[in-house]
């Protein structure tokens, strides 16, 4: 059943940082693969009132959508990536059902979709496998609020384990983050579960280890996966851009704007210098 394979393994989720708001949500974004590290999605920068177009709602707090629906992080039109309320039968971290069943993503055919289902046994962190069907919907053997999940091994293999599904990083546990998404055949919805925890850095001296670079993040500066994109180029999350910028709204959308101390250097070649949330010390370059 690929639909519940992560595509993206371990992939990391960083702040869209929107500079000089004092809002205190850090809402996250999708980046880089295996070697990333993740960010602290508590809440939401672009995606808490129409900051951005693409992010409609705030997936942390779960708030701008209707009864019934619940937001997620989505793929949308044009390869981009944001948030919208999505209508189903139940909600995988609430965990909604009766007693006895759990919500999770359940595939039929070439549809995923989240449905109330007979509770697997296995516990967050244990080995799970599909449940055994006759040609039916199939979903994993996890416990309620539980994804089967597909991690790499030292020895260059491939285990699957129930991590545990999120919104924020508050319903984690053991230090874990709610910072790894799973792209799944047969659904738009972009779920999170929870990860392991970031490595800090310095975004000015970049010590992260190749081919990571260091981001600001909700939960500040963090090593991710490198991107490429230009300033002034258009973005989603922070760690498309190239190593020594950030992904900002800057009143025209949001695009890979320059890093800069706001009170000393580095300086701003072109604009002004202004300070990111949740990230002391560290601004980016706004025209």
């Amino acid at each position: 059943m690929r639909a519940w394979l992560a595509v993206l393994t371990g992939t990391l989720f960083l702040a869209l940082v929107t500079p000089g708001c004092d809002d205190d949500d850090k809402q996250p974004g999708p980046g880089q693969g295996d070697s990333g590290v993740p960010g602290d999605p508590d809440g939401g920068g672009a995606g808490d009132g129409g900051v951005s177009p693409d992010f409609a709602c705030n997936v942390a707090r779960q708030e701008g959508c209707g009864t019934g629906q619940s937001c997620h992080f989505a793929d949308l039109a044009g390869g981009k990536t944001g948030s919208r309320c999505f209508a189903a039968a139940c909600d995988v971290v609430l965990q909604n059902c009766a007693q006895g069943q759990r919500c999770t993503y359940v595939s039929a055919g070439a549809v995923t979709e989240r449905r109330c289902v007979e509770a697997g046994t296995v516990a967050e962190g244990g080995r799970c496998t599909l449940s055994p069907t006759d040609g039916g919907p199939e979903f994993d053997t996890c416990a309620a609020g539980l994804f089967c999940k597909d991690e790499r091994q030292d020895d260059g293999g491939v285990g699957f384990f129930c991590r545990k599904l999120c919104h924020t990083s508050s319903q984690c546990t053991d230090s874990r983050e709610c910072n790894t998404v799973l792209r799944l055949a047969g659904t738009s919805e972009l779920p999170l579960l929870c990860g392991p925890r970031s490595q800090p850095c310095d975004p000015f001296a970049q010590g992260c280890a190749a081919p990571l670079s260091c981001y600001p993040s909700s939960s500040g500066p963090v090593c991710a996966g490198s991107g490429t994109r230009a300033t002034g180029e258009s973005c989603d999350f922070s760690n498309q851009c190239s190593p020594g910028s950030a992904c900002v709204n800057t009143g025209q959308g949001l695009n890979c704007r320059p890093l800069c101390r706001p009170s000393s250097s580095p300086a701003c070649t072109t604009g002004t210098c202004r300070p990111l949330n949740d990230n002391p010390g560290v601004g980016a370059c706004i025209p």
